[in-house]
């Protein structure tokens, strides 16, 4: 049991990054469908654990961010990017959904707000989680993506 909670952490450092099928309205036409778009890129990615397409997703540098649930301080891009790659190559199994996506642009500027459901398996067992996410994406040389990631967990009913 131990080490499915810290296969379930270290995923929870990974999902803010990834998901699979937005749901919900799209408000921006043009944009909005781009952004919608990378999120389906940035799903795919995950689920294969393609770590150079995911990585190419995300605006790494000194101004890129995180907030996850696992970890109680900022997170910068090296330490997010190694959180990531460590919790994918954990689990096996990974399904990603964006549940209630919406989509506001404000330039070169995209919020993306959902509530990320996700499971994955450990083990014999499969681990069922959500999280609402908050992710900014910029537009960087034609291409949208992630600045800044923020996970909090859903409170279990």
């Amino acid at each position: 049991m131990r080490n499915v909670i810290a296969v379930a952490a270290m995923v929870g450092l990974v999902v803010g990054g990834c998901a699979s099928g937005p749901r919900g309205k799209v408000q921006q036409p043009k944009e909005a469908r781009e952004i919608a778009g990378r999120l389906l890129e940035i799903m795919d990615a995950c689920e294969k654990k393609d770590f150079v397409r995911l990585e190419s997703y995300h605006l790494y540098g000194p101004q890129f961010t995180k907030f996850s649930t696992e970890s109680a301080g900022r997170l910068e891009a090296e330490v997010a990017r190694k959180g990531e790659r460590d919790g994918l190559s954990a689990v096996n199994g990974l399904s990603m959904r964006a549940d209630d996506l919406k989509i506001d642009v404000f330039g070169k500027v995209g919020i993306a707000t959902f509530v990320l459901s996700y499971s994955f398996k450990a083990g014999d067992q499969t681990i069922e989680k959500q999280a609402k996410t908050t992710m900014a994406f910029v537009k960087d040389g034609g291409e949208w993506k992630i600045a800044h990631e923020h996970l909090s967990a859903v409170a279990v009913k």
